[in-house]
């Protein structure tokens, strides 16, 4: 199995000195990641095009005995800001906020 995609750069984040994160979306929408050392990321910029070619293989050798996934347990303040994201603010606090806002530069307050 292999494939070749084209993905549009949209960031490059080097986050500390051993690693750059380049952050690409293909046609489909997808996300594509991969993790650079800075050296050689030096010159990827957004809006350039990442071109990933990607096979698998069956090496006898490795796959023989099937190794089970190592798993981390869920850290909660991931879970808490997910839980967040996923959340739509109440539109009666955004209201509120606005009404105080209007308030405190003597605009009437909004009908409805």
């Amino acid at each position: 199995m292999s494939t070749v995609l084209a993905a549009r750069i949209i960031r490059v984040v080097t986050g500390n000195a051993t690693a750059t994160l380049v952050h690409a979306i293909d046609d489909d929408g997808r996300d594509q990641k991969l993790e650079l050392e800075p050296a050689a990321a030096r010159t990827i910029v957004p809006g350039q095009v990442l071109i990933l070619q990607w096979s698998v293989h069956n090496i006898p050798e490795l796959t023989g005995a099937p190794t089970l996934p190592i798993t981390h347990p869920a850290d909660p303040l991931d879970h808490e800001f997910d839980s967040r994201l996923d959340t739509p603010a109440p539109v009666t606090g955004a209201r509120t906020i606005l009404d105080e806002f209007n308030a405190l530069l003597g605009m009437p307050r909004r009908k409805g």
